[in-house]
Formats: structure tokens, sequence, C-alpha cells
């Protein structure tokens, strides 16, 4: 491994801190500005589809520049966005989640990567390793503060940016066709998946909070607790791959993901449901590496960044609305009842997934 490709999965990484801490503090920041449960959907939704859409723009530009400066201009409006935030101004939540830029800088890995299933699982293992320490942050600082250190966090990760080589020259062109469009589009089914896990997954501290009436500070732990054990499982992706398939290995772990997702609002002690909280996250999510790299290799490296962008857009549409859908829910009490839909759109989206993909590997 060289020079360039530990840098870039240590920027890439980085961002596990700013994920670790943003899933367990934003809901309960935003209440604490004196939003209610359905209002704070409508700011996650806002945040996803704004930051969606700004994506899939710097992608289609970086492809035709190149992508390094765009990496920096969509890290430069999440650092004013958080800002903003920590001034007690909601709406600069909106801008916060520009961190990744798209597809742009996962382009630049496949570039500079030898093995990039193997790159794509350290990004994904040292990012939830970090994001336990961003779990953890509630315990030694306020909310507000964390949102501060977090724009410095991702400072510091452009500035490890520019000893980044880019060799990649870009087309000169905007081009918004895609040659892998009809693979593109029959990803179109994890859309489902992302409609669901918006639905819950932006607004699970929210969840905690009013179904066991427990602060950051108690949810802290578990939340570290989660990303840790994901952080120990995602390091066995690659053994899955070679075992069972890319495809299949992300099939059978989303089938255990969805089982334990149709048990956790059934529990009945804050311990049980923390247990499989961890253990849900852990089999839904640890086969993501898996998955990032089954989509680089099925797009030409001149379309990867608006491509992945456009996959992300695909997935982030409907996810927008979940924190809406699910807030709401969780407004007029009814806290189970987004859980059971998920469980739903998950199943639909992994049947479909396997349909489509079943001969890739």
């Amino acid at each position: 491994m060289n020079k360039e490709e530990k840098l870039l999965i240590t920027i890439m990484s980085l961002n596990g801190i700013i994920f670790g801490s943003s899933q367990l503090i934003i809901p309960l920041y935003l209440k604490d500005l004196g939003l209610n449960s359905a209002t704070i959907g409508l700011f996650l939704t806002g945040q996803m589809l704004i930051s969606s859409s700004i994506a899939i723009m710097l992608s289609v530009l970086g492809d035709a520049y190149g992508r390094r400066k765009f990496i920096f201009l969509s890290r430069a409006i999440s650092i004013v966005g958080m800002l903003i935030l920590f001034m007690g101004i909601p709406f600069g939540v909106l801008f916060t989640s520009m961190m990744s830029a798209g597809g742009l800088t996962s382009a630049i890995l496949a570039e500079k990567s030898k093995n990039l299933d193997k790159n794509l699982s350290l990004v994904s293992s040292f990012s939830v390793l970090l994001s336990i320490i961003g779990s953890l942050l509630p315990i030694f600082l306020s909310l507000r503060y964390i949102i501060l250190l977090n724009a410095l966090i991702l400072s510091f990760a452009a500035f490890l940016l520019i000893f980044i080589k880019e060799n990649y020259k870009g087309t000169r062109r905007i081009d918004l066709r895609l040659k892998s469009i009809g693979k593109i589009g029959k990803l179109s089914v994890e859309s489902l998946i992302g409609l669901g896990a918006g639905m819950i997954l932006p607004i699970m501290s929210l969840w905690f909070y009013l179904r066991f009436n427990v602060t950051a500070q108690e949810m802290s732990p578990i939340f570290a607790i989660s990303n840790a054990t994901l952080a120990f499982s995602t390091f066995f992706a690659p053994r899955l791959s070679k075992k069972f398939g890319r495809v299949r290995s992300i099939i059978y772990t989303h089938i255990i993901g969805i089982i334990l997702l149709i048990f956790l609002p059934l529990s009945n002690s804050y311990i049980m449901a923390s247990i499989i909280f961890v253990l849900r996250n852990s089999a839904m999510n640890m086969t993501g590496p898996l998955f990032s790299s089954l989509i680089l290799n099925l797009i030409p490296e001149e379309e990867r960044a608006r491509g992945q962008s456009l996959i992300n857009l695909i997935d982030s549409l409907p996810r927008s609305f979940g924190p809406s859908l699910g807030g709401y829910f969780f407004y007029i009490g009814q806290l189970s009842t987004p859980f059971f839909i998920t469980a739903t759109l998950y199943s639909i989206a992994t049947f479909g997934f396997y349909m489509f993909f079943k001969d890739v590997d």
C-alpha cells in the first residue's frame, strides 16, 4: 500500500468520528433548540435532499474537470453548515452532510488502489472504529461543542487532501450520459432500503429517548459498542466475499438484520433493545464495503464519480423523506410502526437485489 492510499484511507476514515457523534447528537441538539419530533424529521429530510443534490452536481463537475478541487468545495460547505449550527441556528444542519463528496473521494481511491476490496474494507472498519470515539463524545463535551469539534476534524481531513496528487484529468466536458445507466437502474431497488433506513436511523437516538427516557450520556456507550461491533465484523467482509461471493454475502447478512429489526421495537427493556440494536447494526452494515466495491467495479472509471453519486441520489431521495415520516409517527405516539414498515421495505429490496445481481459473482 503506497502513501497516497494510506492518506486517502485516513481522510475517508476520519468521517467516522463525525458520523459517530452526529447520529447520536443531532436529533437531540435540535430538540434542545426547541424543535419537536415532526420538525426535526423535516430538517433531516431537507439535509438529505440538499446534500444528495449538491453531491450529484459536484460529481458531474468532478468527472469533467478533476475530482480533487470539488472535494475541497464540498467539505467547505459542510464546515460552514456546522459553524452555523454551532451558533444555534437549526438551518445549519441542512448543509452538514457533504463530508464524502458523493462519489468523488471513493473514485480517487479506486484510481490509486491495487486492491480495492481491501482498501474499502479498511476505510469502513477504521471509520466505524473512529465512530466509537464520536459516540463517546457526549460523555465529555456538550452537544454544541461536539459540532464545533466536528468542523475542526473535517478541516484537518481537507488539509490532508493537499498531499494527494490526482492523475485523472477529466473528460473536459460536462456529460450527463452514463453508459452504465442500465446497471445503475437495477441498483435503484436499493432506494427501498433508503426509505426504510431514513424512517428510523437518523432519529434512532430520539426513539431511545421517547421509548425509555434515556439521555445522550446514557445512550453514548451503546452507540459506541454498536460501532465497535460493526468495525470488528467489517474486517470479515472480504472473507465472506471469498466464501460466498459479494452478492450472496450481502443477502445473507441483510436477512439476519431484517429479522433483528422486527424484534427491536418489541423489546420491553433498554438493555434488550440495546443488544438487538447493536447486533442489527452489525448484520445490516458489515458488507457495506462489498456493495461499494461491486458498484465501482460495475462502473467505468470515467463515470465513477457521477455514477456512484447517482446511486447515492437514488438512495437518498426516498431516504430523505424517511425522517419526516418517522418523526411524524413518533409525534403521534406510534413508536413501533416505522420499524415494521422498514423491515417490509428491506425485505422487498433484498429480494430484488438478489434477482438482479445473483449472477454477477
